[in-house]
């Protein structure tokens, strides 16, 4: 495979903005490959701690995002979310439109499609620039053994020239041959459907097994040996091993966001993810316990300790269909507990 790949050219200035559990690790795969070429990477976090260790492993740290921008050609971002990334875009584009140099960014993040498509307007007005949407899949165990799922989207000419350089951080890359990078916001949320209908799936029936006295460990060797996937074996052994604020990239903050994201995509195409709306509700009951910086796996906890009020609106629901007519039976639990997103 890397015989048709783009050789990396002695003239590329990497740069990497966004250092947290998973930009740290892909970032440090990155500069050791990048070492081994007698090239280095340029890095820049808002807090300085993962800088410093880059920096053990012989990236330079930039004074600033500006000192970046200067010295790179080719920028990496790896941000939080939406809010994030769009406000370390505009520090990017406005420095971009002041050098002579062209610079290919590379935004991994998990953002909605609209802003993706936002981004790559906006850079429009100085095109000797490219932007490229390229998430990743994978937690940071992934990361660090690299071996993550990698998703392009954007000008094809560019992916061709990087894919090297991604491939020192993936295991696979999936190419979608769009320019359209709204296609990759997209196609990340999809796949974030799946992980997360997954862990709904594991939390409800791990909490069937447990209320029903069937052995736990029982259960996750059947898990093993049945579905003998990460995600199932993973996430099954976080379900019952009480997942802490420490354990795990996505928080229940960050899965909110994504499925969030997820029902608006389904909403605004027509499309309907009924077990999205019921991970959003049990994802809200953790926050709601004061664990929102907990490991998104602790959605399990609001199945073995359900909120008031959804309690009580199934109290109501119940109560309702013992007494109304077969009209009102009719009626769905979403009538009387309304999915949490609000389009308005």
């Amino acid at each position: 495979m890397l015989g048709h790949l783009f050789h990396v050219k002695q003239q590329d200035r990497v740069g990497w903005i966004g250092l947290g559990e998973m930009g740290y690790n892909m970032a440090d795969n990155l500069q050791r490959y990048l070492a081994s070429q007698s090239l280095t990477m340029t890095v820049w976090n808002r807090t300085p701690g993962n800088a410093l260790k880059m920096q053990h492993h012989g990236a330079h740290i930039a004074r600033s995002i500006e000192d970046l921008v200067a010295q790179s050609n080719i920028i990496f971002t790896s941000l939080a979310d939406d809010a994030a990334v769009e406000e370390v875009y505009e520090i990017l584009f406005d420095l971009a439109g002041q050098v002579e140099h062209s610079i290919i960014f590379v935004e991994t993040s998990t953002i909605y499609p609209t802003l993706a498509t936002k981004l790559k307007e906006r850079l429009a007005v100085t095109p000797q620039h490219t932007y490229l949407q390229c998430p990743v899949f994978g937690r940071p165990s992934l990361a660090k053994a690299a071996k993550l799922v990698w998703v392009t989207s954007g000008d094809e000419k560019a992916i061709k020239k990087l894919c090297l350089y991604f491939t020192t951080m993936s295991k696979t890359i999936i190419h979608l041959k769009t320019t359209d990078v709204s296609r990759a916001s997209a196609f990340k949320l999809v796949g974030n459907f799946f992980v997360v209908g997954t862990m709904e799936l594991l939390a409800e029936g791990l909490t069937l097994a447990e209320k029903a006295d069937v052995d736990q460990e029982s259960v996750l060797k059947f898990i093993e040996a049945f579905f003998p996937v990460p995600s199932w074996t993973e996430y099954s052994k976080k379900m019952t091993q009480a997942p802490s604020s420490k354990d795990g990239v996505c928080t229940v903050d960050i899965g909110l966001k994504d499925v969030k994201h997820m029902r608006q995509l389904a909403q605004e195409t027509g499309a309907s993810l009924p077990t999205a709306d019921v991970a959003y509700n049990h994802l809200l009951t953790v926050k709601e316990q004061g664990k929102g910086d907990h490991d998104w796996s602790s959605i399990v906890n609001s199945l073995k300790t359900p909120a008031p009020s959804r309690r009580q609106s199934e109290e109501n629901y119940t109560a309702v269909c013992a007494s109304e007519d077969s009209e009102t039976n009719s009626k769905s639990m979403t009538d009387i507990y309304p999915p949490a997103y609000d389009s308005k």
